[in-house]
């Protein structure tokens, strides 16, 4: 069954904070210059934003318990079969968000359409064709949009990381 996309394109302050240019990030709230493991990148952590990450680690690990955790882009970052394909931003002072990306096997085009068909209840942030971002989910709000994060985790991790033949 295919599902209509709802690309939510991406505001350049909003795509600023997902990559860091946002003149915020780990540097202004006093954090090392870089994290080697998961346990000091949560250590500097303040509380709610550390909770907040927390919860994302959930989501992630129940989509696909075989991801590799590591840090990478000074953040936890997800390996699936040793590529990138998740990434936590919690750079700034904005929203802890979940980057989903297909590593560097797939050129990026920030001006074309995603064709990622996954995400039937428009979670989805897009900042270019291969690139959109998660916001944490609202505790107010129903167990099914969690459930609907989770699936769409799955969804993307079963996309192939390498550009279609």
């Amino acid at each position: 069954m295919a599902y209509a996309v709802r690309a939510h394109r991406r505001t350049d302050a909003l795509d600023d904070a997902c990559t860091g240019r946002d003149g915020g990030g780990p540097y202004d709230r006093g954090m090392p210059e870089r994290f080697t493991t998961v346990d000091e990148f949560l250590a500097a952590q303040e509380p709610q934003r550390r909770a907040d990450v927390e919860t994302l680690r959930e989501l992630v690990r129940e989509a696909e318990p075989r991801l590799v955790e590591i840090v990478k882009w000074n953040s936890p970052d997800y390996q699936l079969d040793g590529v990138d394909r998740l990434t936590i931003n919690a750079a700034g002072t904005g929203p802890v968000r979940l980057i989903l990306h297909f590593g560097t096997g797939r050129p990026e085009d920030r001006g074309a359409a995603p064709t990622f068909s996954g995400d039937p209840e428009g979670l989805l942030t897009w900042h270019s064709n291969i690139r959109a971002s998660l916001r944490l989910p609202d505790p107010a709000k129903p167990a099914w949009e969690r459930e609907a994060i989770v699936a769409v985790i799955r969804a993307w991790l079963a996309e192939p990381s390498t550009a279609p033949d």
